[in-house]
C-alpha cells in the first residue's frame, strides 16, 4: 500500500519504486535538469499509477 498525499492506494510499493527508477532512466536520458519538476520521482510515479487506477478521474470531484 501507499500512502500519497493523505490517501492511501493498493498498489504495491515495489512497483512505484520500479516506475520511479524508469522515470529517472528517462529524465537522464533527455536530459531534464535536477529540481525542475515539481514532483519528486516517487510521488511523480505514484500520481501516474493513481492516475491509471481511477481511469483519468484524479482530481475531478462532483
Amino acid at each position: 500500500m501507499v500512502t500519497y498525499l493523505c490517501s492511501t492506494h493498493d498498489i504495491p510499493h515495489h512497483i512505484v519504486e520500479c516506475l520511479a527508477r524508469l522515470l529517472a532512466a528517462h529524465r537522464r536520458r533527455i536530459g531534464t535538469p535536477r529540481g525542475s519538476r515539481a514532483l519528486g520521482l516517487f510521488r511523480q510515479a505514484a500520481l501516474v499509477l493513481r492516475w491509471f487506477r481511477e481511469r483519468g478521474k484524479v482530481g475531478v470531484s462532483r
